[in-house]
């Protein structure tokens, strides 16, 4: 339950100002001339002082809870002046300051895309005794509906607000090009909402340093998805000493994915692309960060696809401390391993109490003799931890969000660990990497959603051969067709799982049938054997196809197999592709764009014939999944178009 809000006195008096810093002259942003080819982001940052401009912060709300006081804050960004308009924004943030005297480090929290500011989250923090500032710049509602709010005085900045903000008027702005409600009426990198959400972190940023029990020389940025992106742009700021974007700020999201033409998204160079690639896009940013930076990420994700990832983190300098952090199958989501790996670095590099593993190194062997191409990992030790489990994960998909991450067999050799990674055709490129879980020597607190957990995950060196690498080191094609989808002997190593304990929620999920391994036999049916604990039961299978494709010209649809289990027990399944529907009733026509399987209860699949009961019993238990009948024969790779 949470704790009954206390307004604050002052507050119901009117404003009271907490920085009593002196003006920055008529605006507050960055110098930009709007000329020139050379413009950069050291350019278009350098002038601005975070810290000039007073904060007037005005307190809204205070909380006593067990870890110590979390407040309802406004804050001013000062004024911004353009040729187009100005504005004097405040943004809404809850300022978290955990109990005792002694000097704490803080954290910016920077929320993604629809969301707000976490309440939750700044607990976490102040659970591990940091001070923690979530600002809400997207201004959803956060206690009420009437709860004073972040107000971006008429620049397209945040999200539609029922009520407050029109769509058309002031949502996010990506772009520099102009529009009635951006500062500038010419293109300029302050029209794009992303240099606005960061003078946001910058101006929390001095609201920690101005605040006191904070130690102002150690303090890190965080943020998930566009707050992930956020803290990109961000960190640069000299000011952050450890810095952990999660799913978003990689970069190169207008470029092309190797070997998928049309996969980037849209920017034309009247939306003023070019500027917007060397002033806004993360990948501008990544050369100048200099405080050590993880980054949390998920093989498939949509936000931040993987290779960019890569590409994104190699243009940092040598001497810039970086680890990446990859939970394998998931899109957006982390494990309980992989997301303590954000938190035990700012341990590591605001508190200093822990030592981080250093990046394991990792080659990808091509040269090999009986042809098939070996995965190889050294594993840093140099943290004393030790080390319970690692993991060897290879693809081929050339879009990542849709590859299927196969997992080898792993032997240690001497001090390395290795894995083959065979191929199915030697005309398409092979990715792999490697997960590493060490112990800890303390449990990190349970967080909502997550358990508490002594275990931490970090991922090797991430290494890549194309077709032509493939090619020059005489690589075999070893790979074959197979009907056997799982029998599952090396339990969910090829899936992910959602609320697996949770009875009216689980979701057990693979991409596994995307892989050419495993796509379906033309006519064959899906046979499945599930073993569930209790009666009247109504199953959902379903198929999600052409994800993330529409660069083939194919539009992504899912299809939904129902399934009544009226006795608990085992149950054994053929599942014909006639039986799956679209929610407009139309049937699949066959297994080819097959993406991704997904069991759950019906009533999950928000398929309109599933009936409306929940699950009885405990979460069911896959055991055997197969292809049965029909010819297997060669199909087109997922990203070829078909005809």
């Amino acid at each position: 339950m949470s704790p009954k809000p206390k307004t604050s006195f002052l507050f119901k008096l009117g404003l009271i100002y907490l920085s009593t810093l002196s003006t920055f002259g008529e605006s507050g942003i960055p110098s930009f001339d709007g000329k020139g080819s050379d413009q950069n982001i050291r350019e278009f940052w350098k002038g601005y002082d975070a810290r000039k401009e007073p904060l007037k912060v005005r307190v809204v709300e205070s909380w006593k809870t067990e870890q110590g006081e979390v407040r309802l804050v406004l804050y001013s960004l000062g004024k911004l002046q353009g040729s187009n308009k100005s504005a004097s924004p405040f943004i809404a943030a809850y300022l978290g300051l955990p109990k005792g005297k002694e000097s704490k480090p803080g954290i910016v929290h920077v929320h993604g895309g629809g969301q707000r500011a976490n309440r939750k989250r700044v607990a976490d923090w102040m659970t591990m005794g940091y001070a923690c500032v979530s600002i809400n710049w997207g201004g959803k509602v956060l206690e009420k509906a009437d709860t004073p709010n972040t107000d971006w005085d008429g620049l397209a900045a945040g999200f539609i607000r029922q009520g407050v903000t029109k769509a058309d008027q002031l949502d996010h702005h990506n772009t520099v090009r102009p529009d009635p409600n951006t500062l500038f009426k010419e293109p300029h990198p302050l029209n794009s909402s992303w240099n606005l959400i960061s003078i946001c972190v910058r101006r929390a940023l001095t609201m920690l340093e101005q605040t006191e029990g904070v130690d102002p020389g150690r303090l890190g940025v965080e943020g998930h998805s566009m707050g992930g992106r956020s803290t990109v742009i961000s960190c640069i700021d000299p000011r952050v000493k450890a810095a952990s974007p999660s799913v978003g700020g990689s970069g190169y999201l207008y470029d092309d994915l190797w070997g998928l033409p049309g996969s980037a998204r849209r920017m034309t160079k009247e939306d003023g692309s070019a500027l917007y690639r060397k002033c806004v896009s993360a990948q501008s940013h990544w050369p100048h960060v200099k405080a050590p930076i993880l980054f949390l990420g998920s093989t498939n994700d949509f936000n931040s696809p993987t290779e960019w990832v890569v590409k994104g983190m190699s243009k940092l300098t040598p001497d810039t401390q970086r680890m990446l952090v990859l939970a394998p199958h998931l899109n957006h989501r982390f494990t309980d391993q992989t997301s303590a790996a954000r938190f035990m670095w700012m341990e590591a590099h605001l508190k200093k109490n822990f030592r981080f593993p250093k990046v394991s190194p990792a080659e990808l062997v091509l040269d090999t003799d009986n042809g098939i191409p070996l995965f190889r990992v050294r594993v840093d030790q140099s943290s004393g931890l030790p080390v319970k489990e690692v993991e060897i994960y290879y693809g081929y998909a050339r879009d990542p969000r849709i590859r299927f991450w196969r997992s080898a067999e792993v032997r240690k050799s001497g001090e390395t660990y290795e894995g083959e990674c065979p191929v199915f055709d030697s005309a398409e490129p092979l990715f792999a990497f490697a997960n590493l879980t060490y112990g800890m020597p303390r449990a990190l607190p349970p967080r909502p959603g997550t358990e508490a957990t002594k275990l931490l995950t970090l991922s090797s060196e991430y290494r890549a051969a194309y077709p032509e690498d493939l090619r020059k080191s005489k690589i075999k094609p070893t790979e074959r067709p197979s009907r056997l989808i799982d029998d599952f002997s090396r339990g969910w190593r090829d899936w992910y799982l959602l609320n697996r304990r949770n009875s009216h929620h689980w979701l057990y999920a693979t991409r596994k049938i995307v892989d050419p391994a495993w796509i379906g036999p033309r006519q064959g049916e899906l046979g499945v054997e599930i073993e569930t604990f209790g009666d009247g039961n109504q199953l959902g299978v379903r198929i999600n196809v052409n994800a993330w494709q529409g660069y083939t010209g194919r539009q992504k649809d899912t299809f939904v197999a129902l399934v009544d289990l009226p006795k608990a027990g085992l149950h054994k399944l053929r599942l014909p592709v006639s039986q799956f529907r679209n929610s407009s009733g139309v049937v699949m026509k066959d297994w080819d764009e097959a993406t991704e399987l997904l069991f759950s209860p019906a009533n999950r699949t928000e398929d309109p014939r599933a009936r409306k009961s929940n699950w009885n019993g405990k979460p069911p238990s896959l055991a055997k999944l197969e292809w049965v009948g029909g010819k297997m024969i060669a199909r087109p790779h997922p990203h070829q178009r078909r005809g």
